[in-house]
């Protein structure tokens, strides 16, 4: 009876810490949708998948045990190759700062872009936000010229930030274009890379 305790219990840990990882990790692998077969497809190697994961998963613990409240649950983290991009909205200077502070000190990050902005965020900016991240990825799924598990966006404050890794030029040009015939968007920030660079 102990064995089979015990055994439910560990099965009932490792589901939730499972779950856990999913949750934090899918908006870096393939923009949600998490496989070691869409991982084997991207650009990039799994190695640097994996890389890519361990890294977003350690500046997130550092963000969630520094501050819950006004910096991991403003901030979003991205990483694509080591380079990180932080996107978010929180109240001070000193809270953007860390952000920085926590993602330079993280083991194997080459890169830091940081567009956190010092304001205030509701319910209603983050409908919109949400809306045009979810319209570019529908978008780029349905067009056959675009490979939608190379890229990596989101939205804050109608900007859309755009990160990953273009086959060539076309790609590039077919997946700016999306984003540009997006009703709302203000800006764009285009940080993808072409596949020969």
């Amino acid at each position: 009876m102990k064995n089979f305790l015990k055994d439910k219990v560990a099965f009932l840990f490792i589901a939730v810490f499972s779950s856990w990882l999913y949750a934090s990790c899918s908006q870096v692998i393939v923009g949600g949708v998490a496989s070691t077969g869409m991982v084997m497809v991207q650009e990039r190697s799994s190695k640097q998948a994996a890389i890519d994961i361990i890294i977003k998963t350690k500046i997130e613990e550092a963000m969630f045990s520094n501050d819950y409240d006004k910096l991991f649950s403003k901030v979003r983290v991205i990483v694509y190759e080591g380079r990180v991009l932080l996107v978010g909205t929180v109240l001070d200077e000193s809270i953007k700062e860390k952000a920085n502070q926590i993602s330079w000190n993280t083991k194997n990050v080459k890169e830091v872009a940081s567009y956190i902005t010092i304001g205030k965020n509701d319910l209603i900016d983050y409908v919109k936000d949400t809306r045009i991240s979810l319209e570019l990825r529908a978008k780029m799924l349905t067009d056959k010229e675009v490979s939608e598990v190379n890229f990596s966006v989101t939205t804050e404050n109608r900007i859309l930030y755009l990160v990953g890794i273009a086959q060539n030029n076309k790609e590039l040009n077919k997946v700016i274009q999306h984003a540009s015939n997006i009703a709302g968007v203000k800006k764009i920030v285009n940080l993808i890379k072409l596949k020969d660079e």
